[in-house]
C-alpha cells in the first residue's frame, strides 16, 4: 500500500488526490506522533501528536529538511533520513540501540536520547521508520513514528544498575564465602578422620553447616570423637564451633581423659561465645583394646550402641547442659563408661536427622533411624541407608537443619591362636 493508491472494496474507484487527502488526514490524526518525509528528506506531514511531544508546530518544519530542530540542537540526520538515504554506516554512533537494518524491508528501529530543544528536556525516544514505494518500486516518502519511553527506560536502567550492585554483593560474598570454607575446611585434619576409621557425613542446610564432627586417636591408640552442633546453622553457627577444634586435637594428643576435655571445651567457649550461642556436643572415648569406652552427652539427641542387626543395646541420653552455657565444672556430670564383647556400633546423629519433616509434615524421628540401620546390612552401608532413607522421607523438600551422622565401629575381640 502506498500514500498514492488505497484500494476500495465494492465501490468503483475514487480520484487518486482523494485518496491521498484521506491518508494525509488520517496520519495528522494519529494518536502516535508521525512525520512524513519525501524521497528529497523534505516534511510533508507532521502530525498533531508530533506537534505535542517535540513542542514544534507543523507550520515551521512542513516544506522543509529542519525536522532535526524538534530533537537536536545541531543538524544532524533523523532515522527516516537513514532509511531514505539507505545508508545505515552511521547508525550505530547516532543511536544507542537500533535493530540490523541490513534488510530494511518492514522499517528500522532505533532507541536514544534526545535533547528536545524546543521542550528544554531531555526524552528517551523509541523510533520507528520504514520505507513507502509506489508500484514501481520507487521511494517517494519514509513514514517515522515516535514513542516516549523515558520512564520505561529510567526504570530499567535502574534495575540493570540496581543488578550491577546486587551482583557485585553475590560477588563479594561469594569470595568471602569461599575463603570461610577454606579457612574452616583447613581447621579439620581430614588426615586424622581417616585414620580414626570412623563412618560420618554432615550434611549442611546452607552454605556452612553448625554441625561438625572430628576423631583423632591418642598416643596410647585410644579413639576420641566428637559430634558438635552449634545454635542455628550457616557461617554464624559453623564460627560458634571453630574455637574448639585445635583444643579437642590437643587434647588427644595428650590422652586427657574425657572429663578434662569437656570441661577444657566448656571452658573455652564460655568466655570465646557470646550471650545466647551454645554448642550441644556429645564426646565419645573408646579404647578398643579392652573394649572399653566412655561417652558424655550435652544437649544432643540420644546415642545408640547398636548391634549388628540394628537392635539398640544400650541408649546414651543427655544429662548435661550444652557446652558454652556454664562455666561451673560441677554442672557438667561425668562420662557414662560402657563395654561390649561382640560387634556393635555407636550411632550419633544431631537434632537435623531427627526433625527432618517430610512434606506431610512427618518427622523422621528415632523410627526412621534404626529403621535404616537395621536396613543397611554391614556397618560400611549405614551412612547410605541413612540418607536414602532421609531422601525418601524429605521426598525432595528442603532440610531445614543441618544433619550430621557419626557411626564408630566397637570392634569384638580377635580369636586367640590355637
Amino acid at each position: 500500500m502506498t500514500l498514492a493508491t488505497i484500494p476500495q472494496t465494492g465501490n468503483p474507484p475514487v480520484a487518486t488526490e482523494n485518496h491521498l487527502n484521506f491518508a494525509i488526514t488520517l496520519m495528522e490524526h494519529l494518536v502516535v506522533p508521525t512525520f512524513v518525509l519525501d524521497a528529497e528528506c523534505r516534511v510533508v506531514i507532521w502530525n498533531r501528536a508530533c506537534e505535542r511531544l517535540t513542542g514544534l508546530p507543523a507550520s515551521e518544519v512542513v516544506g522543509t529538511h529542519d525536522h532535526w530542530r524538534a530533537f537536536y540542537e545541531s543538524p544532524r540526520p533523523c532515522l527516516a533520513d537513514l532509511v531514505a538515504s539507505a545508508d545505515y554506516t552511521g547508525i550505530t554512533d547516532l543511536y544507542s540501540l537500533c535493530d540490523d537494518p541490513t534488510q530494511p524491508l518492514f522499517g528500522v528501529h532505533a532507541e536514544n536520547w534526545c535533547m528536545m530543544p524546543q521542550l528544554g528536556q531531555r526524552l528517551y525516544l523509541a523510533v520507528d521508520a520504514g520505507p513507502v514505494y509506489d508500484e514501481s518500486g520507487r521511494l517517494i516518502a519514509v513514514v517515522e513514528t515516535l514513542r516516549d519511553i523515558t520512564e520505561k527506560h529510567l526504570a530499567q536502567s535502574k534495575i540493570v544498575e540496581q543488578a550491577g550492585i546486587l551482583k557485585a554483593h553475590y560477588d563479594e560474598h561469594q569470595r568471602e564465602a569461599d575463603l570461610a570454607r577454606r579457612i574452616l575446611a583447613h581447621q579439620i585434619r581430614s588426615d586424622l578422620l581417616a585414620e580414626a576409621g570412623i563412618q560420618h557425613s554432615v550434611t549442611p542446610a546452607t552454605q556452612f553447616s553448625g554441625d561438625m564432627i572430628l576423631a583423632a586417636r591418642s598416643p596410647s591408640g585410644k579413639l576420641y570423637a566428637t559430634l558438635a552442633d552449634a545454635t542455628g546453622h550457616g557461617l554464624a553457627a559453623a564460627v560458634s564451633v571453630l574455637p574448639m577444634v585445635q583444643e579437642f586435637y590437643r587434647l588427644v594428643e595428650l590422652d586427657q581423659p574425657l572429663i578434662s576435655m569437656v570441661e577444657s571445651i566448656n571452658f573455652m567457649l564460655v568466655n570465646s561465645l557470646p550471650l545466647g550461642r551454645f554448642v550441644a556436643a556429645s564426646f565419645i572415648c573408646i579404647d578398643e583394646t579392652t573394649r572399653q569406652g566412655e561417652i558424655w552427652v550435652g544437649g544432643m539427641p540420644d546415642a545408640l550402641l547398636c548391634a549388628s542387626s540394628g537392635e539398640v543395646r544400650r541408649r546414651f541420653v543427655s544429662q548435661n547442659l550444652p557446652l558454652g552455657v556454664s562455666a561451673a565444672n560441677d554442672a557438667l556430670i561425668s562420662p557414662e563408661v560402657f563395654d561390649w564383647e561382640t560387634l556393635t556400633h555407636l550411632t550419633l546423629v544431631s537434632d537435623g536427622v531427627l526433625e527432618a519433616t517430610g512434606p506431610d509434615g512427618a518427622l523422621f524421628n528415632e523410627s526412621g533411624l534404626q529403621t535404616a540401620l537395621a536396613q543397611a546390612g554391614s556397618s560400611s552401608a549405614m551412612i547410605a541407608a541413612v540418607h536414602q532413607a532421609l531422601d525418601k522421607h524429605l521426598q525432595g523438600a528442603a532440610a531445614h537443619d543441618d544433619m550430621s551422622l557419626l557411626i564408630i565401629d566397637c570392634p569384638a575381640a580377635t580369636p586367640k591362636r590355637a
